[in-house]
């Protein structure tokens, strides 16, 4: 290996790696011009990544191979964890980033006023804990998911402290590569399922 000092070109101290199987560079000669310099060392550098840039492609080209298939179920849960900490933290944009803009529920609400809930709980408490009890996940293809949880909920804020337990059931759809919830129902909703 040279320097960048050693060469003439690069920034001091800098090492420049060179392939194994690339031509020696040129010895430096008396008078050479710093044209022909220039050029030797430019044709010594596209040699070099001739060289590596096929090997690179390869180990890429491998490990995209080698990763595993998403797993529908494993992502679910992976959101759901992601929504319940958020939801503790109050952060109101990653919860809203995971409702459908085509949700609708029974009970009438859409997007906006399920929303409007959202910010209102997350208002009313701001310290919040939420343990979820995941039931069930039923994938109904690879872009549709049932998802059956019990939520225990407490909050404390300007009214004191509240506590709420309560069974919920989600309609997932993968959008644009993340699981968005199209439908949710608890409580009494539930009674006749989704």
């Amino acid at each position: 290996m040279r320097t960048g000092s050693e060469t003439g070109h690069g920034r001091p101290g800098r090492v420049l790696a060179r392939s194994p199987l690339a031509a020696p560079a040129p010895a430096p000669v008396a008078g050479q011009r710093a044209g022909a310099r220039l050029a030797g060392a430019l044709a010594s550098a596209l040699r070099a990544a001739l060289t590596v840039a096929p090997a690179l492609g390869l180990v890429l080209a491998l490990a995209a191979c080698s990763e595993p298939p998403s797993d529908p179920e494993v992502e679910i849960r992976a959101a759901i964890e992601a929504a319940e900490a958020a939801a503790e933290a109050g952060e109101y944009e990653l919860l809203a980033a995971r409702v459908s803009r085509d949700y609708a529920d029974r009970a009438g609400r859409d997007r906006p006023r399920l929303l409007l809930m959202i910010r209102g709980l997350l208002m009313r408490y701001p310290r919040l804990e939420i343990i979820v009890t995941l039931r069930e996940v039923r994938v109904l293809s690879p872009e549709l998911a049932r998802v059956r949880l019990d939520v225990l909920g407490a909050g404390a804020g300007r009214g004191g402290f509240s506590a709420d337990a309560f069974p919920l059931e989600l309609s997932l759809r993968r959008e644009r590569g993340q699981w968005r919830i199209t439908r949710a129902e608890w409580g009494r909703d539930l009674r006749d399922g989704i």
